[in-house]
């Protein structure tokens, strides 16, 4: 197994694990129950054949392909955070970093279809006013100390050192994966949103 599939297998392995388990409401409850399921999914996901011999992991590869550096590098960092039981504990990403996220997603994705006329995906090519764009946005991001500044600073580095397979810079920030579990975070929340309204009708 060479280290970009090695990679690519823990970044898939993190990211669906941890949807899963936040999916599952489990952390509200007990954190035993979270890790040992955590773990659990880990092998599972990995080890237990579904279709013809392979795994979810290999299958869904297979469909979405490798998983960015920026993903690998959340998914870790958000880990890292639930180990941190201070009273300060703040989410990796706050709501508007999700949100412009989410926006990016659809914009690259909708484009990447044809949905919309511009190639925003063939900017990754080394285009300078990407570089710049990016550049920029990770400048700021750091000068807030917004961890997501340093996400993308990791992710830049990574297309530097070509430490995936792709010579696109979006392949780097950004994939299909990231996307998904973006969208279903959006739909929890505004779940979370109306029912709060809900309630405070009800009084």
């Amino acid at each position: 197994m060479s280290s970009i599939e090695f990679i690519q297998r823990v970044i898939y392995s993190l990211a669906i694990a941890l949807l899963l388990v936040y999916s599952s409401g489990l952390p509200k409850r007990s954190l035993f129950l979270s890790c040992l399921a955590f773990c659990l999914l880990i092998l599972g996901i990995n080890f237990i054949p579904l279709y013809r011999g392979s795994s979810l992991i290999e299958l869904l590869r297979g469909v979405t392909g490798d998983v960015s550096i920026a993903s690998g590098a959340l998914m870790l960092a958000i880990i890292a955070n639930q180990f941190d039981f201070s009273e300060q504990r703040k989410a990796v990403l706050s709501r508007y970093e999700r949100l412009f996220l989410l926006l990016i997603g659809c914009i690259l994705y909708l484009s990447t279809f044809s949905f919309i006329s511009f190639d925003v995906y063939h900017l990754g090519y080394l285009s300078v006013s990407m570089l710049i764009v990016v550049a920029l946005i990770i400048f700021a991001l750091i000068l807030y100390n917004r961890r997501m500044g340093y996400v993308w600073l990791l992710a830049l580095l990574g297309f530097y050192f070509q430490l995936q397979s792709s010579n696109n810079l979006w392949d780097y920030l950004y994939d299909p994966l990231l996307w998904l579990v973006l969208i279903a975070d959006t739909i929890l929340w505004l779940n979370h949103l109306l029912i709060r309204r809900d309630r405070k009708h009800e009084y």
